[in-house]
């Protein structure tokens, strides 16, 4: 039997950047928690940078009918978003990183938001990643570099060591990603990266400009099929 869940990333809800481009980020996450509902799926991972704080109530609210794991984004704050989790599966005081073992998968998420991945949650990292089963790691920032202006500017700190690690297991492994507002698969090795679209906006692929647009905005679904894992994006 297959499973199913969303991958949500990049909501920004309430901030005024978005609000400058014409976006309305609440409307965007109800459309997108209805398409999920009509789908079935009542799992979501949240890839990081909800919005500002004074919308987290209306935001975790939203979620009740749902089972949701998330990654911390830069954009968001452990202190802030600490209160509002079900099951605090927290390693450091200020961090949270996690891990949950399937029968044929290993769930790791890490925590981005200092966009820096410390020697604490590294070292951690790599005992988690001594594994036979297949891994899917969950972090906002990507770990594969992009070639955009996006990428050189705003980059994860230490995501060499991060795919270092990676190279190393012998199995395959998918990364899901946000932070650069676009769609990006791409392969090196044994690692697999998925960056999703913004529930936002979204930002264009190119070398040499930010450059943004709000034509559109959407999530990827992930399915499981025993040790397969598949990923679709949808966009509205």
């Amino acid at each position: 039997m297959s499973k199913k869940f969303a991958y949500i990333t990049d909501v920004h809800l309430d901030e005024e950047f978005p609000k400058s481009k014409g976006v309305d980020a609440r409307k965007n996450w109800e459309k997108v928690l209805e398409d999920i509902s009509k789908r079935g799926i009542t799992q979501i991972v949240i890839g990081g940078d909800i919005g500002a704080r004074d919308s987290l109530s209306w935001f975790f609210k939203s979620l009740e009918p749902y089972d949701w794991f998330i990654s911390l984004g830069n954009h968001d704050s452990f202190s802030s978003i600490f209160p509002y989790w079900k099951e605090q599966q927290v390693v450091a005081v200020d961090t949270s990183f996690y891990s949950i073992e399937t029968d044929f998968f290993k769930y790791i998420f890490l925590d981005s938001s200092k966009e820096i991945v410390d020697q604490e949650q590294l070292d951690w990292f790599q005992k988690e990643s001594i594994i036979s089963k297949k891994i899917v790691l969950f972090v906002h920032h990507p770990i594969l570099p992009v070639s955009t202006l996006t990428d050189k500017k705003f980059f994860l700190e230490g995501r060499e060591k991060i795919r270092s690690i990676l190279h190393q297991i012998p199995n395959d492994v998918f990364i899901f990603s946000g932070h650069y507002h676009m769609q990006d698969n791409r392969l090196d090795k044994n690692i697999n990266q998925y960056i999703t679209p913004a529930v936002s906006y979204q930002v264009e692929k190119d070398p040499d400009e930010v450059k943004i647009n709000n034509d559109s905005f959407g999530y990827r679904i992930i399915e499981l099929e025993k040790d397969q894992l598949f990923a679709e994006v949808i966009l509205f």
